[in-house]
């Protein structure tokens, strides 16, 4: 029985936390959760409908076998650190806090740890591992997100874009993913799993478009090789009670859990 603690109790957490309740009961216990708000902490309690440990980050990690993350990228690095450090397998949801961040690779090496980073919300990432085997000439990710699901990154508040001022289908960011990751931090962490999968951060090239008329998030990767082209387009239904979040990153968390639990794999 695989001990498992979550850090981060909001929407992504909360999913987790209920398919390790009731589709892996057998094979995996929630131990602990960690939550820098306490309210949310008793929130997810109570909606789960069970009591569990509201542990600091430190008791959750020196308690569980299996380290979950579902805070945010300001974090994520630490706490896979430490994680790591303890020797403890960790979960890391918030690619974008891993980035630049080669040194946790080496620390899992030398504590005999794993780290697994879910898919998120976006599809064709074994294609994308498999073209890295030869050569790849390019990398380009374009993301369309309804303005609501993207107010409050801190690329637009520094940049004084009105979002409710948006009538039409309107490209608000061109860059790199090292650039994107700073400044929409909650909304593309699927560009720097990208990264982490193909050309890494500096390379990887993201467009951010924005329209009222989109009524779903979606994510375009669009690739080029000595293997040929290759197009994944996924189209993704918001959580209800966060816009930011897609529901497939959160599904990703749990075919990660089942991927654990069982021996066989289908891909890469």
């Amino acid at each position: 029985m695989i001990k498992a603690g979550i850090i981060g109790c909001g929407t992504i957490g909360g999913v987790i936390a209920d398919a390790i309740l009731h589709r892996f009961s057998g094979s995996i216990e929630l131990s602990g959760l960690c939550d820098i708000d306490e309210e949310k902490v008793r929130k997810l309690q109570a909606g789960l409908g069970v009591k569990r440990d509201a542990l600091t980050r430190k008791g959750l990690i020196e308690k569980c076998d299996l380290i979950i993350e579902a805070a945010s990228g300001a974090v994520s690095y630490e706490i896979a650190k430490e994680a790591l450090s303890a020797g403890k397998d960790v979960m890391i949801m918030s690619t974008g806090g891993l980035l630049g961040r080669g040194d946790i690779l080496e620390l899992a090496k030398g504590k005999g740890a794993k780290i697994y980073l879910p898919s998120g919300a976006i599809c064709g990432l074994d294609g994308v591992k498999s073209a890295m085997m030869a050569g790849v000439e390019s990398v380009t990710l374009t993301t369309r997100k309804p303005p609501a699901g993207l107010r409050g990154a801190p690329y637009i508040i520094e940049n004084n874009i009105d979002l409710d001022g948006i009538k039409k289908e309107t490209v608000i960011f061109e860059g790199t993913a090292e650039e994107a990751v700073k400044g929409f931090p909650k909304n593309v962490n699927v560009s720097a799993t990208l990264s982490l999968c193909g050309l890494g951060a500096g390379k990887t090239k993201i467009r951010i478009v924005t329209s009222p008329d989109y009524k779903s998030n979606s994510h375009e990767v669009q690739l080029k090789g000595d293997f040929g082209k290759l197009r994944a387009v996924t189209e993704n239904v918001p959580m209800p009670d966060n816009p930011k979040t897609s529901y497939l990153a959160a599904l990703s968390a749990v075919a990660t859990l089942k991927n654990i639990v069982t021996s066989a794999i289908i891909g890469n």
